[in-house]
């Protein structure tokens, strides 16, 4: 994916899914296993990745039909795999960096009129189904001057779409979102 922010949400993913992953066989929480295959999956395959995002789905599968054995078997290699995905140098700094806005965000005065239009232009391209374009338009928005909740809400918004690419959820958070606070947005 030549795409730096997918990718970078992705890693993101990919590091969280390990750690949940991880904290799972430690305790034997299939439960957990299989919700974290099911997660990752969608994202690799948004990232072009079928095979690996079939083996997520085999895994899920056997977390389904309670095959702890078989998960176990091939768990090491899938995080492996996952790791891959990761930028050594990024991992530290990825999550202290895409964590929270920097604190002089909160400081900074938000043109609200134009964050109600970008936020219908985002809620648009995800009626469309169309990813890059609200990504596109989250990462424009983003290098505006915005309210620490607006640049929170915003993150969380592109992490959804790229962990759960759940596009009508995001369509509905933006509406909440802009009736929740008429006047700073």
């Amino acid at each position: 994916m030549d795409n730096p922010r997918f990718a970078k949400a992705f890693a993101r993913d990919a590091q969280n899914a390990i750690t949940s992953l991880r904290e799972a066989l430690e305790n034997d929480d299939i439960k957990k296993l299989t919700s974290t295959f099911h997660a990752i999956k969608s994202g690799l395959a948004n990232m072009g990745l079928e095979e690996q995002s079939s083996r997520a789905l085999e895994l899920e599968r056997a977390g389904l039909n309670g095959n702890l054995a078989f998960i176990k078997e091939r768990v090491g290699d899938f995080i492996q795999m996952l790791e891959s995905y990761i930028p050594k140098e990024e991992n530290a700094e990825t999550a202290a960096a895409t964590a929270t806005p920097p604190p002089a965000a909160s400081l900074k005065v938000e043109d609200t009129a134009f964050v109600r239009q970008q936020l219908a232009i985002i809620k648009d391209s995800c009626a469309e189904y169309d990813i890059m374009a609200a990504d596109t338009e989250i990462g424009a928005l983003l290098e505006k001057p915005l309210r620490r909740e607006t640049a929170e809400f915003l993150e969380q918004m592109r992490d959804i779409l790229y962990s759960d690419s759940d596009f009508d959820g995001v369509c509905e958070r933006i509406e909440e979102f802009i009736s929740k606070d008429n006047k700073g947005v």
